[in-house]
């Protein structure tokens, strides 16, 4: 039933931050035309008395809490404004307002999700994921929050998994950690920021390795900023260089301008001041296999010669890392010889740096191995065999599962294609190589 006159509880929203707060929750409860508390709170699975207690300001509800009335009661963001704004305003130490902490409120609003999302598995046959992650965070905070140790553990782990799982599958579950650590990160007691930043910067670097090795570069760029600057505000070196190094490698391959290439690279080796690191590696990589794409022999070969140099003086710990993404071991320097050498070197020297190359990867290494193929089939094409080029390459990609062709991988591929000399790019097997790789025809000539 509506009603028709003044509450009998009114709120004042005068007399407090927080009671201005409580009364615009009632204003949007009622303009949304939900007369009575139970209304609402039913539609969000809370318990009436609590939402009565937040429109009474005699209870604080959490930023979380605000966010989802907000949205039900389609107020434009004023309940997440208004409430932002009275929780920098409240004194430090003030604690006459939300005593009960307010992950309480949270836990409460979880906990009659989880029964109502429980009971639609068996229809559904789905777990309540949210749920269960809110869960989770309930209880760490209740043991003191989580752990940066715990975290370390889940990004080296996910260092392995990118290297050996295919992309698609991984960026599912390192989408929802790197979401799960940004609340951990928020709710982390006071200390250790730089290592939390540090976690947070390793979190970001693989969730851009892993989006460009689905072919989404666009989406990557997003997350190269975010591992730069958790980068930089944690101060460390290693990963400042390997956040801007290895985000050259992916505007490499996505086709990004040499400018954009270069200027990573370049970046990378600056803040790195000599120091030999993955990213410095990596950066000098790239310098040498964006010279040789563009046909400048000279640099190409000189960045190579630079490269090799600063392998020598990486540490143990770094050239001995072939099992994770952070690592930068000879197998890297080897492939980099191969990619340069088969489009400007000797014949004889690219066809030996590819076997070299194909020697030192492990078996478990089968997307590096198969640009390493290309490599060859390219350096075929370059000697004139443009048959057998094209046949090594195409039987290389039916080889290996469509879940391994990565960007990385493609481009390489597309590279055999770009070989051929413009006159012979309409002869059949060419054609049907660009067909699969969905490249488009070649110019009629």
């Amino acid at each position: 039933m509506a009603s028709t006159g003044r509450p009998a509880d009114p709120v004042d929203p005068h007399e407090s931050p927080w009671h201005l707060l409580g009364a615009e929750l009632r204003n949007w409860r009622r303009f949304r035309g939900h007369e009575t508390l139970e209304s609402l709170a039913n539609v969000l699975h809370m318990d009436a008395s609590i939402l009565g207690k937040y429109e009474k300001a005699k209870r604080a509800p959490s930023a979380e809490v605000v966010r989802r009335l907000d949205d039900q009661l389609k107020a434009g963001g004023v309940l997440t404004a208004l409430h932002a704004m009275v929780t920098a305003r409240k004194p430090a130490g003030d604690s006459s307002q939300g005593a009960v902490p307010p992950h309480a409120d949270d836990m409460d609003l979880t906990r009659r999700r989880l029964l109502a999302s429980i009971a639609a598995v068996g229809v559904a046959g789905a777990l309540p994921l949210d749920a269960v992650e809110q869960t989770r965070h309930a209880m760490a905070a209740s043991m003191g929050g989580d752990q940066l140790a715990d975290w370390e553990e889940t990004v080296w782990e996910y260092g392995h998994t990118v290297l050996r799982q295919p992309p698609a599958a991984v960026l599912t579950d390192l989408t929802l950690d790197a979401h799960a650590l940004q609340q951990a990160i928020v709710r982390r007691p006071p200390g250790d920021e730089r290592g939390w930043a540090r976690v947070n910067a390793a979190m970001a670097f693989l969730m851009a390795r892993t989006l460009g090795f689905c072919g989404q570069p666009r989406e990557a760029r997003h997350w190269w900023q975010a591992a730069r600057r958790a980068a930089d505000l944690a101060a460390d070196v290693d990963l400042q260089a390997a956040a801007r190094g290895f985000d050259a490698t992916q505007a490499l391959y996505a086709g990004r301008p040499d400018v954009v290439v270069l200027q990573r690279a370049d970046d990378a080796l600056h803040v790195a001041e000599g120091r030999a690191c993955a990213g410095a590696a990596e950066a000098l990589a790239m310098r040498a296999q964006a010279a040789a794409v563009a046909g400048s022999s000279d640099v190409a070969l000189r960045e190579l010669y630079a490269l090799e140099g600063l392998v020598d003086h990486l540490p143990d710990a770094v050239v001995g890392d072939a099992e994770t993404a952070f690592g930068w071991p000879v197998t890297r320097l080897l492939h980099t010889r191969s990619y340069v050498l088969s489009r400007v070197g000797d014949l004889h020297a690219a066809s030996a740096a590819s076997d070299e190359a194909l020697a030192a990867y492990p078996a478990w290494e089968v997307r590096h191995i198969s640009q390493v193929e290309m490599h060859r089939a390219v350096t075929a094409v370059r000697d004139g065999d443009i048959t057998h080029g094209i046949g090594h390459a195409r039987a290389v990609l039916e080889r290996l599962p469509e879940h391994d062709w990565t960007m990385f991988v493609r481009v390489t591929a597309a590279d055999v294609a770009r070989a051929v000399p413009l006159g012979e790019a309409n002869r059949p097997p060419v054609a049907a190589y660009r067909q699969l790789l969905a490249l488009p025809s070649a110019p009629a000539q």
